[in-house]
């Protein structure tokens, strides 16, 4: 019985953080598309979404999900507002950040300079963070500095 109840409560939470339709993400792949062709950005898209362009490869160690980060970056909106930025090198580990972040960095090497879009649903989705607005899509430019 008790496995029944925890199978219905995670069904229930899996529903109400909510997903997106094929239609609202079209609409942000547009947005995205949009952002990319006035920045005259050069990026390659994934089947999440997810649009990167690696500026600069890395030449050290492949970084894997279990890593701890060492890295510069500026986390923005598509309106050029700066919701996050880093002053000196951080220390983040990867396996608790948004799913974007995960999927551009997993294989990419210690060295590496990045720009990635993140749609909603591959950052924050429905929920309001801090300066981030809900449904927003995010554009990060990062430096991986290191790993540990």
């Amino acid at each position: 019985m008790r496995t029944i109840y925890l199978f219905f409560l995670s069904s229930v939470l899996l529903v109400s953080c909510g997903t997106y339709s094929k239609e609202e993400k079209f609409q942000f792949d547009n947005e995205i598309q949009t952002i990319i062709n006035k920045k005259q950005w050069i990026m390659i898209k994934s089947e999440s979404g997810v649009c990167e362009q690696v500026l600069k490869k890395g030449t050290g160690n492949e970084i894997h999900l279990g890593d701890i980060l060492v890295v510069e970056y500026t986390g923005s909106l598509p309106n050029g507002t700066i919701f996050d930025k880093t002053t000196k090198p951080i220390e983040l580990p990867l396996s608790s950040l948004i799913a974007g972040w995960k999927e551009v960095l997993v294989g990419k090497k210690v060295g590496c300079e990045i720009r990635f879009i993140c749609p909603p649903h591959m950052a924050y989705g429905r929920t309001k963070r801090d300066k981030i607005p809900e449904n927003s899509i995010l554009i990060f430019e990062m430096k991986v500095i290191g790993v540990k």
